[in-house]
C-alpha cells in the first residue's frame, strides 16, 4: 500500500516560508528571552517550552528537543500551566531553506483532551451519568434507571 503525502499549502510573508501545521507537545516550563530593539533598548520576553512534540500535520517531521513560543494570550486564556500538560497549538513551521526556520505564531492552543468522547446515543450517555453519579450524595434524588445503566454498560463491553 503506497503512502499517500499530504500536499503542503506553502505561504510566504516577510519571515520566509511557511506551512501551517498542528503540534502537540507538552508544557515544560515558563523562562524569559532577554531581546534587544531596533533603538538598541534591552528588553524581557516571556516565553513558553515545550518538549516532546509531534508535528500531527507531519509524522516524518523530527522536532527539535524544544519548541520555544512567545507566552502570547492563547498561552495566558490557559491560567497558570503545570509542567507535563499535553497542549495543542496550531502554528506555522518556517521551512528550513529560509531565514527564520522553525515554529512560530502559536494559536488555538488547547489543552490536549485525552478524555473520551460523550456518547452520541441517549440512553447510553443517561445511563452513564447515573453511574458516575452513584456515590454523589448531591446527586441522590435524582432518578436512578437500572436499564439504562445496563444500556450503558453493554456500551462500555462493546466499546473495548
Amino acid at each position: 500500500m503506497k503512502n499517500k503525502s499530504k500536499k503542503i499549502k506553502r505561504k510566504h510573508n516577510m519571515q520566509g516560508t511557511y506551512e501551517s501545521v498542528k503540534v502537540i507537545g507538552t508544557f515544560h516550563r515558563y523562562g524569559i528571552q532577554q531581546s534587544v530593539d531596533s533603538n538598541g533598548t534591552f528588553y524581557y520576553r516571556p516565553v513558553v517550552y515545550m518538549q516532546d512534540c509531534q508535528d500531527l500535520s507531519n509524522t516524518d517531521l523530527k522536532l527539535p528537543e524544544y519548541l520555544l513560543f512567545n507566552l502570547t494570550k492563547g498561552f495566558k486564556s490557559l491560567g497558570i500551566l503545570n509542567p507535563g500538560t499535553k497542549l495543542e497549538i496550531n502554528c506555522r513551521h518556517y521551512l528550513k531553506e529560509e531565514r527564520n526556520a522553525g515554529y512560530g505564531y502559536p494559536t488555538n492552543i488547547v489543552i490536549a483532551n485525552n478524555r473520551p468522547d460523550f456518547p452520541d446515543d441517549p440512553n447510553v450517555l443517561a445511563g452513564m451519568i447515573m453511574v458516575k453519579n452513584q456515590d454523589n450524595p448531591e446527586a441522590e434524588k435524582d432518578p436512578i434507571n437500572t436499564d439504562l445503566i445496563q444500556i450503558y454498560k453493554k456500551w462500555l463491553e462493546n466499546k473495548e
